[in-house]
């Protein structure tokens, strides 16, 4: 994977994959702190109440994750790769995409999500990601790059609550990426 640069209001962010011995640990630091800025009202408040960074194992997918980098410090994160659902087994699968909130809205999610979009159709003609059925700012986005909504919707039972999520697909033949 190759490395890109975006600047951003006169930093210089870097889009780069992941190492086998990346500090991991900040990215489920970076998922903690996304999920309690971006998910309030969206999940049950019970499951945000009791998220540890302990729950997120990032380091499995290192070969297929890319972060954004001010500096050292990471400000967002996009991993992806095979679909882990049987239905989309042909399909490549967007698994996360988190932008610190104090970075949102500076291209720096378009930048993680195109390159690994890029990544996923060296193998994938078909791709897809799942989204919280609430999370109408994420649905924009996706559609921003050719994702439909399709009547596939997954109710996921927690010990908290139920988390309701539908899947957004695309084909190659309608990127908006060129």
């Amino acid at each position: 994977m190759k490395q890109i640069q975006l600047k951003v209001e006169t930093k210089m962010i870097n889009i780069v994959p992941t190492t086998k011995d990346f500090n991991f640990k900040k990215i489920s630091e970076l998922y903690y702190k996304t999920w309690q800025y971006a998910y309030v009202g969206i999940v049950p408040q019970a499951l945000l109440d009791n998220l540890r960074i302990d729950i997120w194992h990032p380091e499995t997918r290192w070969n297929n994750t890319l972060v954004a980098l001010d500096d050292e410090k990471i400000v967002g994160v996009c991993s992806f790769g095979p679909a882990r659902r049987k239905k989309y087994q042909e399909f490549g699968e967007i698994y996360t995409l988190y932008v610190l909130p104090e970075y949102q809205h500076q291209g720096i999610g378009q930048k993680l999500f195109t390159a690994a979009l890029e990544n996923l159709s060296k193998k994938f003609s078909d791709f897809y990601i799942i989204v919280l059925k609430k999370n109408l700012i994420a649905q924009a986005f996706y559609e921003m790059f050719g994702f439909e909504e399709t009547l596939d919707q997954i109710a996921d039972q927690t010990e908290y609550g139920i988390v309701h999520e539908v899947v957004f697909t695309r084909n190659d033949k309608k990127s908006t990426l060129d």
